[in-house]
């Protein structure tokens, strides 16, 4: 009877500190599937290489904000700011920048509401490949998956002289 009762305590504790399968799966449903972070990589690609106002205003959140240390350094803006800190400061910005090939090499992570890619973008003047880490953060308050978040960074000194600058090394 001792064994009966200690069986019992056990397993409700347990019940409780598991979720069950239902929890889990209903869970599931509002997570990014692998072919919906796929479309929202594409958007990303579109927002950054060929923008246009109207996919930003239908895939970027109200509440979106865009962070780079590697676009700061640009723009002179303090590193660890906000680059674009609105919606409507991302749209100014991309809207005023020419469009520039961006290739994904890979998508490295899918996780509920992020996805990690690692890109390049070869162009201009020196025309070499600079390497770059985004990722992705998004939401589904409007009932359709778009991008909440960017925080990005590549390898600004070859983005330097791919854009006809140079730089000197002092050691």
């Amino acid at each position: 009877m001792r064994f009966s009762i200690l069986a019992t305590v056990a397993f409700a504790s347990s019940a409780l500190a598991f979720p069950s399968l239902g929890s889990l799966l209903s869970r599931r449903t509002d997570c990014l599937t692998e072919a919906e972070a796929k479309e929202i990589v594409d958007i990303y690609v579109r927002l950054i290489a060929n923008y246009q106002d109207a996919d930003c205003e239908k895939y970027c959140a109200d509440d979106f904000v865009d962070r780079s240390d590697s676009i700061n350094t640009f723009i002179f803006k303090p590193l660890g700011e906000p680059t674009f800190a609105t919606k409507k400061i991302f749209m100014e910005a991309q809207g005023s920048n020419p469009p520039f090939p961006v290739v994904v090499d890979a998508i490295d992570a899918v996780a509920c509401e992020a996805v990690a890619l690692r890109w390049h973008a070869t162009f201009g003047a020196a025309n070499l490949p600079s390497r770059g880490l985004t990722i992705i953060g998004t939401t589904k308050k409007t009932g359709i998956w778009q991008i909440k978040s960017l925080d990005v960074e590549f390898n600004s000194l070859i983005w330097l002289l791919n854009m006809g600058g140079n730089y000197t090394w002092e050691g």
